[in-house]
């Protein structure tokens, strides 16, 4: 039994309870692996949107804003709200912080901050995707066979990214039990939906990446260049290799595996968002290529003479589209040439004859009222040799 006062024991007891809620708040604990953590979720985001607003402002530009743009722009939105929820969860977790000196909290923050970042990840993934395979389409729609294979995976994308999201946010029903697992109800088994989600995601990357890898090889265009496109599309293997990170550190947490990381070295989360920021900035590079081209132009400069596609027409331009332009110039400046020596026959009106509204020039040796001083004018090139009708 306490000899204080009942007064001063509620007021004791008041002041323990402020005490360990104050010691208790997850933004006064740091250490060097959660600052890291951190800075690693905030830099990707950082990066990601420098390289969009570069792209953006190069699309409007040159008035070529598209849906693909679009897409990437939403994407970029979500990736931003998903990079404010990581450091929430990072925070609330005590991501980095040593086991032995996190103190006891509440773990719902923790586990509500998660169930958005779930909700959040997928559709980055797919609308950054369905961007990529809108680039590819216009870029290489030409032949069936690309066109159908682009429309398939988009589709598989698309829906693979509808049920994902609904399985995510129906996981446990009713939908609280997702952060109060003490509650009745049922819940999926998230360790099977989530190394489905992560699997299938790899598998179509490595699918979107094969295609247009494919189609650099069979292009007439000169090695550099080559080398060089391929290379842009080639930094999707980052996202990849990222994807592939985060699924086995993912399996290893999901179903409790042996793992050689210490206690304090938990920031394997943020393969998430590297992941999600990276392929955004692996879908801007290609469209990218003109900043490219100004930066690098023996790489990336390519001649219209020198890229043939295997579909059988020029990528830059075809051969009749080039004679066509040329016959156009040609019979342009001949016009131009005919109306202005048309206008100075109208005016002298003397050496010519006009017949059936066609003007011949007339044999100005036989009978030429000018000086033998003066000046010939010469034929033009498009106009027949002297001494000769027409």
């Amino acid at each position: 039994m306490s000899l204080l006062p009942r007064s001063d024991v509620l007021l004791a007891v008041e002041n323990n309870i402020t005490e360990v809620a104050v010691s208790s708040d997850p933004f006064r604990f740091t250490s060097p692996q959660q600052s890291l953590a951190i800075g690693i979720v905030i830099g990707f985001t950082a990066l990601a949107f420098v390289v969009l607003c570069t792209r953006v402002a190069g699309r409007l530009s040159s008035h070529q804003f598209g849906l693909d743009d679009a897409l990437v722009c939403i994407a970029m939105v979500l990736s931003m709200l998903e990079t404010a929820a990581s450091y929430m969860f990072i925070k609330t977790n005590f991501i980095g912080i040593r086991w032995q000196d996190i103190p006891p909290h509440d773990p719902i923050p923790g586990l509500v901050w998660n169930y958005a970042i779930e909700i959040l990840y997928n559709p980055i993934l797919a609308l950054v995707k369905t961007s990529i395979l809108l680039l590819l389409l216009r870029l290489f729609g030409q032949k069936p066979g690309v066109k159908r294979f682009i429309v398939w995976i988009n589709m598989a994308n698309l829906g693979m990214m509808i049920a994902v999201f609904l399985a995510t946010v129906l996981q446990c029903i009713p939908i609280n039990k997702t952060w109060q697992p003490e509650l009745e109800g049922t819940c999926l088994d998230r360790r099977i939906l989530f190394t489905v989600v992560s699997t299938f995601n790899i598998v179509t990357d490595i699918l979107i990446l094969a295609l247009p890898l494919r189609i650099f090889i069979d292009l007439k265009i000169p090695r550099r260049t080559k080398i060089a496109l391929m290379m842009i599309f080639l930094l999707g293997f980052l996202t990849t290799i990222t994807s592939i990170i985060r699924l086995v550190l993912l399996i290893q947490g999901l179903f409790m595996l042996k793992t050689t990381l210490s206690a304090d070295a938990n920031i394997g989360f943020v393969t998430s968002a590297i992941e999600t920021n990276l392929a955004i900035i692996t879908a801007s590079a290609p469209a990218l290529r003109p900043l490219l081209r100004a930066w690098f132009p023996r790489l990336f400069r390519v001649d219209r003479d020198e890229v043939i596609g295997n579909t059988g027409r020029r990528v830059l331009g075809t051969a009749a589209t080039r004679m066509t332009r040329l016959k156009s110039q040609t019979q342009l400046q001949s016009r131009t040439q005919r109306e202005s020596e048309d206008t100075t026959m109208t005016m002298t009106f003397n050496g010519i004859i006009k017949n059936a509204d066609k003007i011949f020039p007339y044999n100005t040796r036989i009978d030429n009222p000018r000086p033998a001083t003066a000046p010939q004018s010469q034929p033009s090139l498009g106009s027949p040799p002297p001494e000769k009708w027409i």
